[in-house]
């Protein structure tokens, strides 16, 4: 019906865009060169068939040369192309990629969230959600954290050899998942029991983890160095010496105790038992509290410190009471000085005022004289 419309319009071109080309595949373009040819022939058969209503070709450029033109673009555009890679086949990211990507991607949340010039804040209907699901998204975070530092990393490599066989059959089986769940669970409170006996052995269950109070020595130095210094104790020419002190030793005694007799009779000496019996108990009250007398003496060399800071400050203290009792003297020396030199100005003032006044008067009489003689 539009045809018929226009058809007896002037000027209306129906012939066909000749610099329109379909496009090639990339599994033509091989057969590019093959096809030339064809492509050369066509104009003649086109232009047998050719008649009045077509567009005249003659000012247009030729087939072969535009074939080549056009096949030069399909190779660039070949060229540019790129690959992506296929949306079903994911990298594989460790565990531990993956976690440090969740942390950025959730500080960068924090930080729009942060952000009260940013508009998909105010676009939320309740922002009070989304605060309190990245805090959610934290605090597991922080757990996962957790659970791979510490006793929890001790646990997990020892259980990891004795675990993987349940997780794998905890994968496969979902029927038994309780089961399998109870093992696990069952074990770490095995483990965490055995690590606090250790701990209670080796003496950091009450150790409190803080700069005040150091940790106890390590085991494997201390273990070691005992090891080299029984190694040294023995040797058979240590052993020798030590046995002779022990001898001299013992020789030194009986003659003390056989001298302390023959002056003192068989009378026993009543002071030396009394201090003797008194230094038992005290003696016995040492033992039990011996681990912890090097955290005190750690504790009292980190008061000595804070003591020796507490002398300074009194010192300081008492310097600046001297200097504020001095300031408050000069400033009540300057405010005698400032009321003296009120009370002159007052005076001065006083003085001026009446030498301007008889100087007024002086000047009235001069004129009423001068308009005399004039008169």
């Amino acid at each position: 019906m539009n045809s018929a419309k226009y058809a007896n319009l002037p000027d209306i071109d129906t012939a066909p865009d000749v610099y329109e080309t379909e496009d090639v595949s990339p599994l033509e373009q091989g057969n590019k060169g093959d096809g030339s040819d064809e492509e050369r022939e066509r104009p003649r058969k086109h232009g047998e068939a050719e008649d009045g209503e077509e567009l005249d070709s003659s000012s247009l450029i030729a087939m072969d040369a535009a074939s080549l033109r056009f096949k030069k673009a399909e190779q660039r555009r070949e060229r540019l192309r790129t690959t992506y890679e296929d949306d079903d086949e994911p990298a594989k990211l460790t565990l531990s990629h993956r976690l440090q990507a969740l942390q950025i991607e959730l500080g960068a949340l924090e930080a729009e969230m942060a952000d009260p010039t940013n508009p998909q804040v105010s676009k939320e209907k309740d922002p009070g959600e989304l605060i309190r699901g990245i805090v959610d998204v934290r605090d597991r975070l922080e757990h996962m954290r957790k659970g791979k530092e510490g006793r929890g990393r001790l646990v997990g490599v020892v259980l990891e050899d004795h675990g993987s066989k349940e997780i794998q059959d905890k994968d496969t089986d979902i029927d038994e998942k309780d089961g399998s769940e109870k093992r696990p669970s069952l074990g770490l409170v095995e483990m965490d029991e055995r690590v606090g006996q250790l701990e209670k052995l080796v003496g950091s269950s009450t150790t409190a983890l803080d700069e005040l109070s150091p940790l106890p020595p390590p085991l494997v130095p201390l273990i070691t160095r005992l090891n080299a210094q029984l190694t040294l104790l023995t040797q058979p020419r240590h052993i020798d010496s030590i046995s002779r002190r022990l001898k001299l030793l013992l020789s030194d005694l009986d003659r003390t105790a056989a001298h302390s007799h023959r002056r003192q009779g068989s009378q026993p000496n009543a002071a030396a038992t009394t201090t003797a019996e008194q230094l038992v108990p005290l003696l016995n009250r040492l033992g039990s509290s011996l681990p912890q007398i090097p955290h005190v003496l750690a504790r009292l060399r980190t008061l000595s410190g804070l003591h020796a800071a507490a002398s300074e400050f009194d010192a300081t203290l008492k310097g600046l009471e001297e200097e504020q009792r001095q300031i408050k003297e000069s400033l009540a020396e300057l405010e005698g000085a400032v009321e003296g030199v009120e009370k002159s100005l007052e005076e001065n003032r006083g003085v001026v005022k009446g030498n301007v006044e008889g100087l007024e008067d002086r000047m009235n009489k001069l004129f009423k004289r001068l308009d005399e003689i004039q008169v």
